[in-house]
């Protein structure tokens, strides 16, 4: 009996583990240099967001970025003319959503 309550509170905390919320990094203007510049901070996930980091490049040269905690985050890399968006989404550990 000791051994199946032994094995129920091994995956009971593995599973507690795996809910647990992350803390992202947060910044509503990232400069180029990496620099929160506007709304830094921290924030932590809830359900089922991740933290995220999101790229502008311009001509190929990064311009301006964000960082936060996102429920929808896809990452994705989009063009148009000269401007590049990358965005990028972390759920393996916390302040993974580094610029």
């Amino acid at each position: 009996m000791s051994k199946h309550l032994l094995l129920s509170l091994v995956i009971l905390s593995s599973l507690l583990g795996f809910l647990q919320a992350l803390q992202c990094y947060q910044c509503n203007r990232v400069n180029a240099s990496g620099i929160c510049v506007s709304g830094g901070g921290f924030c932590q996930t809830k359900g089922n967001q991740q933290c995220f980091v999101k790229k502008i490049y311009k001509d190929n040269i990064i311009f301006y970025g964000y960082r936060g905690c996102s429920s929808l985050c896809s990452p994705m890399m989009l063009f148009n003319l000269n401007v590049a968006v990358d965005w990028k989404c972390c759920n393996n550990s916390s302040l993974c959503n580094k610029f």
